[in-house]
């Protein structure tokens, strides 16, 4: 059994389907069905009940799939580990994240104090991500709403690492600029400019409108923030945007209202794998966010308007 057939069967459970697991590897479906029945051959016994085209472990099974994730886990570490200690120059650190808000300073900030490593940032649907943290495919991932993860997936960690408040930018000049604070009442009838479905913003708001029966005109998607700061002022419509998002623009401060909204607030988490993070090069990396994030909010506060308090 080599470790190669330990990842083959890992996925193939974690899909519950031998045909998909084979085109996610690139193999043929016979090929895969003949590495799950060598496996079970040499455990001598059925590790996956059959439930119509679906294949789901059975109690011998789910103890066979803990420990051989734990065998692939400390395969894992190994390398890192010793990539580590190599100090190999093509370090890689993958982050999968539903927000473009930090990257630019996340990027900037990492490579300045970790020239030998290379950060790199993707932005993926909040529902990839789960999966992407399951299959090796990140090593961390950053998202809004923190990740939680259930079942087969529990050796994924999660921490609160960051929270931000929500709020609306306005075209100059528009009438609801002259209120303190804007209800969902208030802008029912405006055209609105978001971010689209599985970005962070839009996971926060979108339990907003369906909890005050709100179902916005959406004119305009974009993961840009430059384009949708463009938008606004052109007047394309009114944009839900954060604090976080406004510092790097301070000339708009006076076209932003906070949100009469209760909760309008954005939990972030940082999630990762349990077993990995005793490498050097996780290890590292949650110590960098970490600080990270601590003096973005320092820094968030301080900068905070009076009208957001």
């Amino acid at each position: 059994m080599e470790l190669r057939d330990l990842r083959y069967f890992c996925l193939t459970a974690e899909l519950e389907h031998v045909t998909r697991a084979a085109e996610r590897l690139s193999i043929a479906q016979p090929y895969l069905t003949r590495v799950i029945q060598q496996i079970e051959d040499e455990v001598g016994g059925k590790l996956f009940d059959k439930q119509g085209r679906r294949l789901r472990l059975n109690s011998h099974g789910e103890v066979f799939y803990r420990s051989a994730k734990k065998v692939l886990a400390d395969m894992e570490l190994l390398y890192d580990e010793m990539n580590y200690l190599f100090e190999r120059k093509e370090r890689t650190i993958t982050l999968l994240a539903n927000t473009e808000s930090f990257s630019t300073h996340m990027i900037h900030a990492f490579n300045k104090t970790n020239p030998d490593y290379f950060l790199s940032i993707l932005q993926v649907r909040f529902d990839e991500m789960e999966a992407a943290l399951i299959n090796g495919e990140a090593d961390f991932v950053l998202s809004c709403p923190p990740l939680v993860t259930l079942g087969i997936s529990d050796f994924i960690e999660t921490i609160d690492i960051f929270s931000v408040i929500g709020c609306l930018l306005f075209p100059p000049g528009h009438r609801l600029l002259e209120k303190d604070a804007v209800s969902i009442d208030d802008i029912r009838n405006e055209k609105i400019i978001t971010m689209p479905k599985g970005s962070a913003m839009r996971n926060r708001i979108q339990p907003v409108f369906a909890e005050n029966n709100y179902y916005p005109e959406i004119v305009f998607e974009s993961d840009n923030l430059n384009v949708i700061t463009q938008a606004v002022k052109n007047g394309v419509g009114l944009a839900f945007v954060t604090e976080v998002i406004m510092t790097e623009y301070p000339e708009l401060w006076p076209y932003v209202k906070r949100v009469d909204v209760p909760d309008v607030v954005g939990h972030y988490g940082l999630s990762y794998n349990k077993h990995l993070i005793s490498s050097g090069k996780a290890q590292h990396f949650k110590n960098f966010i970490i600080d990270f994030f601590d003096e973005l909010t320092e820094k968030t506060i301080k900068n905070r308007p009076s009208f957001l308090e």
